[in-house]
């Protein structure tokens, strides 16, 4: 897996504080529509990884590794942008 440039950092930072509902698409394909409240390090396969968390549609607490999602689609209207990718 590739690190996360920097100024993804930021965007995700904007996603997290303004509570934008977004669609994540993830490596595997897998599409997820939520809202993110925060960034934090989860433990998987005894590796740390940064990660976002907050609630899905259903409203379920969820939370998404940063390095797993291709890209961000923000659904939320009135936003300065509307589309992330995460790899190139």
């Amino acid at each position: 897996m590739n690190p996360i440039k920097c100024e993804i950092y930021d965007y995700i930072e904007i996603i997290c504080l303004y509570r934008y509902m977004v669609k994540l698409i993830l490596t595997d394909g897998t599409h997820i529509q939520g809202q993110f409240d925060r960034t934090l390090y989860v433990s998987r396969n005894q590796q740390k990884h940064e990660a976002i968390a907050g609630i899905n549609q259903q409203l379920q607490a969820i939370e998404v590794i940063l390095t797993d999602i291709t890209s961000i689609d923000v659904l939320s209207q009135n936003t300065s942008f509307s589309h992330i990718s995460l790899i190139e």
